[in-house]
């Protein structure tokens, strides 16, 4: 049995063991202690930015392999949902701080013990850069699991507005090439979606007899002049021709779109963003709908929150409904936005989207939408430090679950990490 003298000694030598199990473990500590101070910080999961109220009920859910990989999965969504702005200072912001990161500590310890060398350096570009590009074309391409809406009220369906497929000429060319109907309704399913406008370029070859779940609803995308008008709740062909020659064309559609094609006509951006902007009042004077509010393309994110209010504002003074939509073009595996339409007893056999397009004539009141929260094109964070930015909104963003998976991985990397380099210094190893 340890004497007393002992014991304290034994304490003595621990409290003066600290300062170096802290070094050791300096990373890990940073690192959690940025994620607790990013919860401090803490922002919704979800938000309405039309400025509604979000049921406490309603969250998102993460399958388990999400859960179980957070760190690569949610990293992949807070990139996905970046502007296209962003997204170009995310690959810039990555080329300025990667030189700085070989800059630090580590680097210059190497030098000191004299282990640097410009062929080391070359290999740790060259792994990084590969990593970059794997972790970027894995984002694009694999259909993985998917965050989704849940806590759902029964009497609500959950909607998308505007999605492709492989008809559109946008995406049959691309390496997307093999996203069909079936894939959109997939993609859609794992988001949490009941119902899904499916809204070609120009066309409805991908339209049929919905079934199954998500109901598929008929639309179609018209490229028209200097916009591009989603028609909800029609199957039948458009010629675009009669449309996309001036303004009064434009103003046509949009005025005939009900009795012409029985079909409700909402204005997607980034069309009227970039051409339009002026216009918002004659167009709905002219008989526009409804207007997208979110739009999770890329290029669609541009739009500032100053002037996404300002069309907020115009769609309530004038009882137009808004809606955010994913503009799915098959790429990636991320639903930045989702929409709760009431419909009373919808389970009950009712066809979905009839009851969709009969509460979107309401007007205003018809939609609420649901944005996940990301870092957005005007947020705070400087251009040049995006990858950083992505980081800290997806922390401050993220559910409980989630969160702890982070921890659980930056520890069991850093004792991972300890593991190897101890057996790197084991005797009889070279």
């Amino acid at each position: 049995m340890e004497t007393r003298l002992q014991v304290l000694h034994r304490v003595q030598a621990y409290i003066l063991s600290i300062p170096s199990i802290a070094r050791s473990f300096k990373g890990s500590i940073a690192l959690t202690a940025a994620l607790v101070c990013s919860r401090l910080a803490a922002a919704p999961e979800l938000s309405d930015p039309v400025g509604g109220t979000v049921a406490p009920a309603l969250h998102l859910h993460a399958p388990w392999l999400y859960v179980a990989f957070a760190p690569l999965f949610s990293m992949w969504d807070g990139v996905s949902m970046l502007s296209m702005t962003r997204l170009r200072w995310f690959l810039i912001g990555i080329a300025i701080l990667y030189p700085l990161w070989r800059m630090s500590g580590a680097f210059w310890r190497s030098r000191s013990a004299g282990r640097w060398s410009w062929r080391r350096e070359i290999a740790v570009f060259a792994a990084s850069f590969v990593g970059l590009l794997a972790f970027i074309a894995a984002g694009l391409l694999w259909h993985r699991p998917m965050i989704s809406l849940a806590g759902v009220p029964p009497d609500d369906i959950v909607a998308d507005f505007h999605s492709h497929t492989s008809v559109s000429h946008d995406v049959r060319n691309t390496l997307m090439r093999g996203f069909d109907t079936e894939a959109n309704l997939r993609w859609h399913r794992r988001a949490g979606f009941d119902a899904v406008f499916i809204t070609d370029h120009n066309t409805v070859e991908a339209l049929g007899h919905p079934s199954g779940t998500p109901a598929r609803c008929p639309g179609i995308e018209v490229s028209a002049w200097k916009a591009h008008v989603v028609l909800l709740g029609d199957s039948l062909p458009v010629d675009r021709s009669r449309y996309d020659g001036s303004l009064d064309e434009l103003r046509t559609l949009l005025s005939t779109s009900d009795s012409a094609f029985g079909a409700l006509s909402l204005l997607s951006l980034p069309e009227y963003e970039r051409n339009h902007w002026g216009r918002l009042d004659s167009l709905v004077a002219a008989g526009a709908d409804g207007f997208e509010i979110v739009n999770a393309s890329p290029k669609a994110s541009e739009i500032s929150g100053v002037r996404r209010d300002s069309v907020v504002a115009l769609a309530r003074r004038t009882n137009r409904f808004v809606a955010g939509v994913s503009d799915s073009h098959g790429w990636g595996a991320t639903s930045l936005v989702w929409n709760l339409v009431r419909a009373p007893g919808w389970r009950g056999g009712h066809d979905p989207c009839a009851l969709i397009l009969a509460r979107l004539r309401e007007g205003f009141s018809a939609v609420q939408v649901l944005e996940r929260h990301h870092l957005r094109a005007d947020g705070a964070w400087p251009r040049w430090m995006t990858p950083i930015g992505v980081v800290w909104e997806t922390w401050r963003g993220m559910g409980s679950v989630v969160l702890m998976s982070w921890v659980a991985w930056i520890w069991v990397w850093r004792w991972l990490s300890a593991f190897s380099a101890s057996r790197e210094k084991a005797p009889g190893r070279t």
